[in-house]
């Protein structure tokens, strides 16, 4: 895991006098444990970088004099100011800034860490950074970015209750990638006096850049002056511009530096503590927990013909000590009810159960845990919506800490529904880890979020799973010929050629294609993930590192779980491959997510398969109902050594 040395956005405590048209604010700065010892009498190597979101609306906020510590936390003054005059955001200013705005973070940033023009040199050469094409290498280890050839407008002015959205909200990022829309120029003007919003390309896996205003006549970015490894990683690394001369700046460039990112090992996650070791591999903790299930789901405290199980404790660890704790087994759905079925997958009329809710669900545990004891919650099958409402209660309270469930579904299998995957994301919000027994795996995984989507995946790869770039890779079900096996091996040879081995592989998680893609990745060594779906047609691989699961009716839903992917690849493929391919277009049209080169490869060695696709773009491009824009993204190939070289040019990487 490589991430940068910083603290946490700090946040306003108090509004000071107005200097001028800037405001004067205090900040507060958590420092971290581990972030004090490591900046300890290098104080003056930290950096302040404000907040992106607020550099993209135009807000420059600045240092007034050096932070001051007080333990724990730090204070700092900063000059807040808008700083681009188009974007209007003098208006709003000082409705928007008031204490708890999260304005920024300190990042240390040690000279010893600092790359030569050498070594980035050659970190460039060995594809462990992608930078943008035309960049330059000066003497002094000042890697010079030159940004494409793009400005970044705002499709009308923002009213405040907008501006407030994108500046508090946690999906502020999002609403501002759709108000904010991309244009092309020949030329980036930079008029007086004034600034404008640009990006460039590029992708950082293991090092942090600094921006630095080492000359302000081609341009003075705003403090948004930190890119992170992982984070920084696309087509739409934001630059911010102001020019504070009163001529006319043409192509503006910001020099930079780059640093090694610290380093260090992924955390074990397991649910469960002890005194003992814990295995890197997770079967001996399926064995383990499952014998812990089977005892439970054996108990005679449950109902007779009752599906559910529900059972709590403050201590998980002594779980595996051989004993059993004392546990709190609540009631299932009630038998003698008709008017509720045995189904934890119900949800069609939950209004008929609300008469004796705790005979709908196994939520009796729950009323015998104290506020904030933190508990374990193991649950037979995920939580229908009556046990829902109920943890999320508990969860409020702090009395559970993590629920522990081992079937997905009564009916459904390992597959979830709709409903599940916006349970999973309550959790997440509500701070409750989530681990799932999984008995067609045999092994215990973690739900962990990336950006919006969550996956599963082993506890000691969650660090991993969180910062590999991921390529999402679409096909056929049906065996491949040997010709076909090649050109896929070879295509995924050289991702990992360009990109390094730091990338990951999203698919289907079927048999064909899918199956002949992870089999080659995996021999890479890379990260391969399945993103399941309950079909008749299709049996799911085992070997797949991440995956998440829907059910048959979830079909169109579950591509949003490949919004983790930054690049779409399109192997040969039938009608279920075309509607991957029209759900993607459209929400790269729609801007959901982000518009990225994708690729169409025919491996089939005979006449070109997507000849006819080809044309019909061609065609929707001549009437007007398809961005020309968006067909100049695609390729469209049967050589896989054609696909690097179009990404470098389509992502303009140097």
């Amino acid at each position: 895991m490589y991430a940068t040395p910083e603290t946490d956005d700090g946040w306003i405590t108090a509004i000071r006098e107005p200097d001028g048209e800037a405001l004067v604010v205090e900040a507060r700065f958590a420092l971290p444990r581990r972030f004090r010892e490591l900046v300890r009498g290098r104080e003056s190597e930290l950096v302040f970088a404000a907040r992106s979101r607020l550099a993209r609306l135009g807000i420059n906020i600045t240092p007034l004099g050096e932070p001051v510590f007080n333990g724990r936390s730090c204070d700092l003054r900063l000059s807040v100011v808008a700083a681009i005059r188009a974007y209007g955001m003098a208006e709003h200013l000082e409705r928007l800034i008031t204490p708890g705005l999260r304005v920024g973070r300190l990042v240390y940033c040690p000279r010893d860490t600092r790359l030569s023009s050498t070594e980035i040199h050659g970190l460039i050469q060995d594809n462990q950074i992608q930078v943008p094409a035309g960049f330059s290498l000066d003497a002094h280890g000042y890697l010079i970015l030159r940004p494409q050839q793009q400005l970044f407008r705002f499709r009308k002015p923002l009213t405040f209750q907008e501006v407030n959205a994108v500046a508090y909200h946690a999906d502020g990022k999002e609403l501002l990638n759709r108000l904010q829309v991309r244009t092309t120029v020949d030329n980036i003007e930079l008029p007086p006096n004034d600034g404008l919003v640009t990006a460039c390309s590029m992708f950082l896996h293991r090092h942090y850049v600094v921006l630095q205003n080492l000359d302000d006549s081609l341009g003075f970015h705003l403090q948004a002056t930190v890119l992170d490894p992982v984070s920084t990683r696309g087509t739409n690394i934001y630059l911010e511009f102001i020019n504070r001369s009163d001529q006319l700046i043409v192509n503006p460039t910001v020099a930079a530096t780059v640093h090694e990112a610290v380093h260090s090992e992924p955390e074990r996650r397991y649910w469960h503590g002890g005194p003992k070791p814990l295995p890197a591999a997770a079967e001996p903790e399926y064995r383990s927990l499952a014998q812990v299930f089977d005892r439970l789901e054996g108990s005679p405290l449950l109902v007779p013909g009752c599906h559910r199980l529900m059972a709590a404790t403050t201590d998980p660890a002594a779980l595996f000590a051989g004993g059993l704790p004392e546990l709190l087994c609540g009631r299932s759905d009630n038998p003698g009810n008709p008017r509720v079925r045995p189904d934890p997958q119900v949800d069609a009329d939950p209004s008929s159960a609300f008469d004796e809710p705790t005979d709908c669900a196994g939520t009796g545990p729950l009323a015998g845990l104290p506020d904030g004891a933190g508990a374990t919650l193991l649950l037979g099958y995920f939580p229908n919506l009556i046990e829902h409402t109920e943890i999320c209660a508990a969860a409020l309270r702090g009395q559970i800490a993590r629920i522990v469930f081992r079937r997905a579904s009564f009916e459904h299998g390992v597959f979830l529904s709709d409903r599940d995957h916006g349970r999973l994301a309550d959790y997440e919000g509500l701070g409750v880890e989530v681990y799932w027994c999984n008995e067609a795996r045999g092994h215990v995984v973690r739900h962990v979020f990336r950006g919006l989507r969550g996956y599963f995946t082993a506890p000691d790869m969650v660090d991993r799973f969180r910062s590999t770039l991921v390529f999402a890779i679409y096909g056929s079900i049906k065996p491949l010929s040997e010709p076909e096996i090649a050109c896929t091996e070879r295509l995924i040879t050289n991702l990992r050629g360009l990109f390094g081995s730091d990338i990951g592989i999203l698919t289907g998680g079927g048999p064909g294609s899918m199956q002949q893609v992870t089999a080659t990745a995996h021999r890479l060594g890379l990260m391969v993930g399945s993103s399941f779906i309950e079909t008749m047609d299709q049996e799911t691989n085992k070997s797949a590192d991440f995956y998440q699961t829907f059910q048959a009716r979830s079909r169109q839903s579950r591509q949003r779980w490949f919004e983790i992917a930054s690049f779409h690849l399109f192997l040969i493929g039938g009608v279920g491959t075309l509607e991957e391919i029209g759900l993607t277009l459209t929400d790269m049209k729609l801007g959901v997510i982000e518009s990225s080169p994708i690729v169409f490869l025919d491996s089939s060695g005979g006449d070109f398969y997507w000849q006819g696709l080809k044309d019909q773009f061609t065609r929707m491009v001549r009437a007007g109902r398809m961005s020309a824009g968006l067909l100049d993204n695609i390729l469209m190939t049967a050589d896989p050594d054609e696909v690097p070289r179009f990404y470098k040019k389509a992502l303009r990487l140097g």
